[in-house]
């Protein structure tokens, strides 16, 4: 194969005439924070977490000022501005009320008993990407988000990560002491999320979900109180912590991680004219998620306005560079059309997370911390149990491209992430992310420039992709890719291990203080 130059998710997409700013697409949009009010009517309203939905008085802001050590930002402060913003851009018209920015884990315990105790609702952040709007509301948010120290210990291969922390300074300062995790790919998501929904990324099937990697992590529970919880301390608790969501238990501030000796890895990426793109995508969901585990790769479908339809294959090898060949020969054999470009080179792993998150420096922060581009995204996912026929593909092209008609759409895109591997290698109730035996996400998303335009016209898009594919792939969805729409949500994300879920619950929150939309129920 033909050494290239280093091939970034933002590049694979602006190859395929996306434009800048794609990589968000790739991987910025997952975060499951309890629910929240987005301003963008939606089928059901969230709502927010607290024993009541309205205070009996006037909060004490001076009181809960007073007990934090952190900032707590109200409307007129000059912070505010800043303070009350997701990731997600149009949700920038909601205004809480107030925003705790915690710094320690006691703050957290601080804000979460005054919300209990003055009956004040509230919505937890972490990365603030959820794509529900659950990570702002209308009143008072709770910002982990500067809970962050990054502390890798080399020689048990360990890592301990405030649950704020970004996915960059993760993979940044793991790497700075030789090892490595699986995550995501988008910079900018925060940990807490995307571990506690499961966590798929380029290292998934060779390492595992991110929940996997759990040894233990620290919950504030309704009571206002800090819980270190592992598999002896609470059995029930940190098994629901792998994959069961967050906003349901209580907010999770930081988590002890199995970490591994950082490899090199070989980027590869290959392009087919449009008109394979059926044939594409029907031979890649029989090959990546069965393919050797150390081959991670992710088939996407994208479509802009006025264009064709674009299908790529990219991926990760964590195997010898000499290998990649042999591994990606049934691929390129079963397609049977040749590709128009391919490409592949060798990086270190933090290079690799870097050139997968499409940044670097200080691009791979959002403002005002970095320059990274926020962009409006409306989202929803599937989780198939099996592979699809070629009809099946065909008619997801076709949708795609029945997306990119919607009027003022920048790019619609659905991308299929392999999975396999390790991640089967568990049993489906061995943790609470359910979907042990599905081949592969795939998750419909749909970017607009113009953040003064609602979203419900995009939500609909996606929404569309995923109905036109039900028949085929069946009703499961990934709990990080949430969708207020949903009917089923329950066994869509969870399965047969719902019911467990709920066990849960009522034991840590049986009063349902953290109470959202799509939470765990009592």
């Amino acid at each position: 194969m033909t050494p290239a130059k280093a091939i970034s998710r933002r590049d694979l997409l602006r190859v395929a005439a996306v434009g800048a700013g794609a990589a968000l697409v790739g991987g910025c949009t997952s975060d499951s924070s309890p629910a929240a009010s987005p301003t963008t009517p939606t089928p059901s309203t969230p709502s927010p977490s607290g024993v009541s939905q309205s205070a009996t008085a006037a909060p004490s802001w001076a009181d809960l000022r007073s007990r934090m050590t952190g900032h707590l930002v109200l409307p007129g402060d000059t912070a505010y501005g800043t303070a009350r913003l997701s990731a997600n851009p149009r949700y920038d018209s909601v205004h809480p009320v107030a925003v705790a920015q915690c710094a320690t884990a006691a703050d957290v315990g601080a804000v979460v008993a005054f919300a209990r105790d003055q009956r004040v609702p509230f919505t937890v952040r972490s990365g603030g990407h959820s794509y529900i709007g659950a990570s702002t509301g209308p009143n008072l948010v709770l910002d982990i988000s500067a809970i962050k120290a990054v502390q890798p210990d080399a020689p048990s291969r360990t890592v301990r990560v405030g649950a704020g922390a970004r996915l960059v300074d993760v993979f940044t300062g793991v790497a700075a002491h030789g090892l490595g995790i699986a995550a995501g790919s988008c910079p900018t998501v925060g940990l807490a999320g995307l571990t506690l929904g499961g966590g798929v990324g380029v290292l998934t099937r060779s390492w595992g979900l991110t929940c996997d990697a759990i040894d233990a992590y620290e919950i504030v529970t309704a009571d206002g109180k800090l819980r270190t919880v592992d598999r002896q301390s609470d059995p029930d608790l940190f098994w629901a912590g792998q994959g069961g969501g967050g906003g349901s238990f209580g907010v999770v501030t930081g988590f002890t991680l199995a970490a591994r000796p950082a490899p090199d890895l070989t980027i590869f990426a290959l392009h087919w004219p449009s008109h394979a793109a059926a044939n594409v995508i029907e031979a890649w969901q029989r090959w990546g998620p069965i393919t050797d585990e150390r081959c991670w790769s992710t088939c996407k479908i994208h479509a802009a306005p006025g264009a064709a339809a674009s299908v790529l294959v990219a991926g990760v090898w964590n195997g010898p560079d000499a290998s990649l060949a042999a591994v990606l020969a049934p691929l390129l054999s079963a397609v049977g059309t040749a590709t128009s470009s391919r490409s592949s080179r060798r990086h270190s792993y933090l290079d690799t997370m870097l050139s997968e998150a499409g940044c670097s420096g200080a691009g791979c922060h959002l403002p005002p911390a970095g320059n990274l581009a926020r962009e409006a995204l409306a989202a929803t996912s599937h989780v198939p149990t099996g592979p699809m026929s070629l009809t099946a593909a065909g008619a997801l092209v076709a949708a795609v491209q029945d997306a990119a008609g919607t009027p003022g759409i920048k790019l619609a895109t659905a991308s299929l992430d392999a999975l396999g591997g390790a991640v089967a290698q568990r049993p489906a109730a061995a943790t609470a992310f359910v979907h042990r035996n599905a081949p592969f996400t795939v998750q419909y998303t749909a970017t607009w420039a113009d953040n003064a335009v609602l979203g419900n016209r995009f939500d609909a898009a996606v929404r569309a992709m995923r109905a036109t594919m039900t028949p085929y792939l069946g009703t499961g969805a990934y709990v990080n890719y949430c969708d207020s729409s949903l009917l089923g949500w329950e066994t869509a994300y969870w399965g047969a291990n719902y019911p467990r879920l709920q066990a849960v619950k009522r034991a840590v929150d049986p009063d349902d203080v953290f109470s959202g939309l799509q939470s765990v129920r009592p």
